[in-house]
């Protein structure tokens, strides 16, 4: 078989994003993020207020805008941070990967949270 000069032996053909083992991490965050949405918005309407000034604002426009954007700004910087997983980050204390788990772990408490303050509203 000829080699191909447009493309050096070092190009890896159908190397995977990711590895595949974090596709259920991104699935779970992102589930646990749309969660996090509705009942934001459930809260927002008994009279509780979003910290977050750029989700306040979204939820000034719409509910649709602030599902969307919230969804989607999770979407990408997760697959962000698995892109470059291996990187080290806080002079070499962890990985990206490894703060993406703990933004999974960051969410599953706010939706705890979220629900505990659900049922003493309701």
């Amino acid at each position: 078989m000829r080699k191909n000069p447009f493309r050096p032996e070092s190009a890896t053909y159908g190397k995977q994003f990711f590895p595949f083992k974090y596709a259920v991490t991104l699935f779970i965050t992102l589930i646990l993020c749309l969660v996090d949405g509705g009942l934001t918005i459930f809260l927002v309407e008994k009279g509780a207020w979003e910290a977050n000034p750029l989700m306040r604002h979204a939820l000034s426009v719409s509910h649709e805008y602030f599902i969307i954007l919230k969804y989607f700004l999770t979407a990408g910087g997760f697959l962000f941070l698995m892109h470059h997983g291996r990187r080290r980050i806080f002079r070499g204390v962890m990985t990206l990967e490894e703060l993406a788990g703990g933004i999974l772990l960051f969410y599953a408490g706010l939706v705890i949270y979220e629900i505990t303050i659900y049922h003493i509203v309701k």
